[in-house]
């Protein structure tokens, strides 16, 4: 997973809580040994209108949250059917 997504996805758990993200919350989070990454990474997302960057600290925008809630999400194993067993047909009843 490139950084960018990581620090995307930091910043939507970060963003339940009730104070501003900083700096330190986002490099511990992510796993980065230098801050500077971050710092770089941040300016990218910020240049692709992901993250709004202001002096309260780093806020995901609407394309941002998009964008994350949907890389995060997992699809749902899908029910396995057993052969030869047929699935129930279910019929409509007929227009009044």
């Amino acid at each position: 997973m490139s950084l960018e997504l990581a620090l995307l996805h930091t910043l939507l758990r970060l963003s339940r809580r009730r104070h501003a993200t900083t700096m330190d919350d986002l490099v511990e989070r992510v796993g980065a040994r230098d801050p500077s990454l971050v710092l770089r990474a941040l300016r990218s997302l910020a240049r692709q209108g992901l993250v709004q960057r202001s002096p309260l600290g780093p806020r995901l925008t609407l394309a941002g949250l998009a964008i994350a809630v949907a890389t995060q999400a997992k699809p749902k194993p899908r029910a396995k059917r057993l052969p030869g067993i047929a699935m129930p047909l279910v019929r409509r009843r007929s227009a009044a």
